[in-house]
Order: C-alpha cells, then sequence, then structure tokens
C-alpha cells in the first residue's frame, strides 16, 4: 500500500547567514566595556581587565582572521588596563585608538554593520 506524502512548501525567505564563533561573545564583551568604563581612572581599569578576560573567553570559539582579531583585542585590552593602573607608560588614548580601530575591523569581519 503507498503512503501518501504530503509536499511541504518551500519558504522563499533567504536563511540568515550564521555569524562567526566568537562575534557575538566579542560583541557582547566590547558593549559591556562601554557601559561599565565611566570616567574614572580606576574604574576604567577594572572594566578593561574583565574585558581581556571576556576577550579571552570568546577567543576559544573563534578562528582564522575572526580569531586573530579577537585575541588582539584582548591584548590592547591588557595594555590599556596596564597603562591605566600605572604598571607600564604610555598613553592609554594611544591604545583605545588601536581598540577603536580594531573593533570596527572585527565587526566588518563579523558581517555587522
Amino acid at each position: 500500500m503507498p503512503s501518501s506524502t504530503r509536499a511541504v512548501p518551500v519558504s522563499s525567505a533567504p536563511l540568515a547567514a550564521v555569524r562567526p564563533g566568537g562575534c557575538d561573545e566579542a560583541a557582547a564583551a566590547l558593549t559591556a566595556y562601554r557601559r561599565n568604563a565611566g570616567t574614572i581612572r580606576s574604574s576604567q581599569a577594572a572594566a578593561a581587565q574583565q574585558t581581556y578576560r571576556d576577550l579571552m573567553g570568546a577567543g576559544l570559539d573563534a578562528q582564522g582572521a575572526v580569531g586573530a582579531k579577537i585575541s588582539r583585542l584582548a591584548a590592547e585590552f591588557q595594555e590599556l588596563n596596564f597603562r591605566l593602573t600605572g604598571m607600564t607608560g604610555g598613553d592609554p588614548n594611544q591604545v583605545i585608538a588601536d581598540v577603536n580601530t580594531d573593533a570596527a575591523e572585527l565587526n566588518r569581519l563579523c558581517g555587522s554593520s
């Protein structure tokens, strides 16, 4: 006895692209930094240290250029923490400029606007 099968209509809507691993976690870490850093040097240093940790975790899920960019951002936040706490010399604003450039590149790699 033949079985009756019904054709399931195929949606014409395209599937959403899958973001590369680590992108969502890195975006959350950067958003948290902006939210938590404040204007006091000590709170900025604490936020930079937490962002470093969060980005290191995000890097575990990332590969290729995305993974390399997340690792670079993590290193920059570690350096920012060092400069803000006086562990190393140098202008923290130089590191912030690098972070902004690399965050924009990460957004591009992850398919964000």
